[in-house]
C-alpha cells in the first residue's frame, strides 16, 4: 500500500476510498485453511489471525492512515469495511456452520478494529455488513464471489452487483 498506492494523493485530492486489513491478518490462508481443513484447524488459523488484529494490525493502519491524511490533507477518507462471507443457518456446500460462523464472527472482529482506527483518524468507516445482509455467499443472490480455484484472486471478492449495490452507495454518499 506504502510504496505503491498512494503516489497519486495530493493537496487536491477530495475522496480516498481503501479496504485494509484482510490481507494483512492472512485472509488467504486463512480462507485456504478453512476450505482445504478440518473445522479445528480452520478455527486455530482464525485464531492466529485475530491475534495479528489485536497485536500488529493497529499501528499498521495508524502508519497507512498517517500517510494518507499527510498526502491528502484535505480529503474525506472512507474505509470501506468487509462483510459477513456466509449466510449462517442453512446447508451451504463446502464448509460446515462451524466454519462459515467463524469466518464470519472474524470479518466482524476485523471491522471493529479497522473502524476503531478509522475513527480515531477522523476518517469515515463504511460499515457494509448490513447492506451484504442477504446477499452472503449460500445465499440466493450473492454478491460475492466464492472459492475459484482457477482464479484465486477473485474468490471472496464482491461480484459486478456487491461493487455497484454494495460498495458503490457508501461513495456516492461520501462524496
Amino acid at each position: 500500500m506504502l510504496a505503491n498506492q498512494l503516489g497519486s494523493l495530493n493537496s487536491s485530492t477530495g475522496l480516498v476510498s481503501i479496504t485494509i486489513g484482510g490481507n494483512d491478518a492472512g485472509f488467504a490462508d486463512v480462507m485456504t485453511t478453512c476450505v482445504t481443513s478440518s473445522d479445528s484447524t480452520c478455527l486455530a488459523k482464525i485464531n492466529t489471525a485475530r491475534a495479528y488484529v489485536d497485536s500488529t494490525l493497529p499501528g499498521k493502519l495508524d502508519t497507512v492512515y498517517d500517510a494518507i491524511s499527510a498526502r491528502a490533507p484535505s480529503a474525506r477518507v472512507v474505509v470501506i469495511g468487509y462483510p459477513r462471507f456466509y449466510k449462517l443457518g442453512q446447508t451451504c456446500l463446502g464448509l460446515s456452520e462451524t466454519k462459515r460462523s467463524a469466518i464470519n464472527d472474524a470479518a466482524d472482529y476485523l471491522d471493529n478494529a479497522v473502524q476503531k482506527r478509522a475513527l480515531d483518524h477522523n476518517f469515515v468507516f463504511g460499515d457494509v455488513r448490513t447492506t451484504f445482509t442477504g446477499h452472503e455467499i449460500c445465499s440466493s443472490s450473492s454478491w460475492l464471489h466464492s472459492v475459484n480455484w482457477l482464479d484465486i484472486g477473485e474468490s471472496y471478492h464482491p461480484t459486478a452487483t456487491g461493487q455497484s449495490s454494495g460498495y458503490l452507495p457508501l461513495l456516492t454518499n461520501a462524496a
